[in-house]
């Protein structure tokens, strides 16, 4: 389906090991166009039919989104990219989930965000959770339409800091190690009432729980920075994903 991936890793693998705050890497346009202006397509056109829930996404069932989810989700836990992701980020012998747990199609529209956190690390079918995939599907996002995937650490007075900021545009991945210092979110969605942040998210995992995780944890938040802890906007963790009305 990406037919360049060894290509990709020969540019790739020292700067994902390189990036701060912690190992990731932003990648663009190695997804058909034509397969995600279809599934895109699907999504908007059926938008309708679900309602917005902070903890649920799709979950594993893609079936109201036609042939092109079909293909995509079965790519992003099949071996040829499980195995891409291995050699990415160093880490050996990633298993990617099916079960889609936590994961899958988002819908974020306007007045969305998700407060800095570090993921839940572990499961019990999978093992250690170890690298966190993001498909960004929004066509024409504009800067000052916020949502920004955001990749930060704390600092000595225990406060969020963002590092980098990536602006989720249509066929761009954001890839990046899941630990005890992988604090992550994104900003407040500015775009106008007929748009909205769509994103894919996948994760994966090993047996090993890697250099940076202690102990099982559950999803942490962390809040903002001060400055938007102050604003009105920003009360609450934010809203992510959606289930269906019926």
């Amino acid at each position: 389906m990406v037919s360049n991936l060894n290509s990709i890793l020969e540019k790739s693998i020292n700067i994902y090991k390189e990036n701060t705050p912690f190992p990731h890497i932003r990648l663009k346009n190695l997804f058909s166009t034509e397969l995600l202006d279809d599934l895109l397509d699907n999504i908007l056109e059926i938008k309708d039919e679900y309602k917005w829930n902070r903890l649920c996404t799709t979950g594993n069932d893609f079936s109201d989104f036609g042939k092109s989810a079909e293909v995509l989700t079965n790519y992003l836990v099949s071996d040829e990219w499980t195995n891409f992701l291995s050699e990415l980020t160093g880490i050996d012998n990633l298993r990617s989930d099916k079960s889609w747990y936590g994961a899958g199609i988002n819908f974020e529209p306007r007045g969305s965000h998700l407060e800095p956190h570090k993921d839940f690390n572990r499961n019990a079918n999978l093992g250690w959770r170890r690298v966190n995939v993001l498909l960004f599907l929004s066509k024409g996002w504009k800067d000052e339409w916020g949502g920004y995937n955001e990749l930060g650490h704390i600092d000595e007075k225990n406060q969020y800091v963002a590092d980098k900021k990536y602006l989720p545009e249509f066929s761009h991945l954001v890839i990046f190690n899941t630990s005890d210092i992988s604090y992550h979110g994104f900003d407040l969605v500015k775009c106008p009432e007929d748009k909205a942040r769509i994103v894919v998210s996948c994760y994966y995992y090993t047996d090993d729980r890697g250099p940076h995780t202690k102990k099982l944890e559950l999803t942490k938040y962390v809040g903002w920075d001060k400055e938007r802890k102050q604003s009105k906007e920003y009360r609450g963790r934010g809203g992510t994903g959606w289930r269906k009305l019926k």
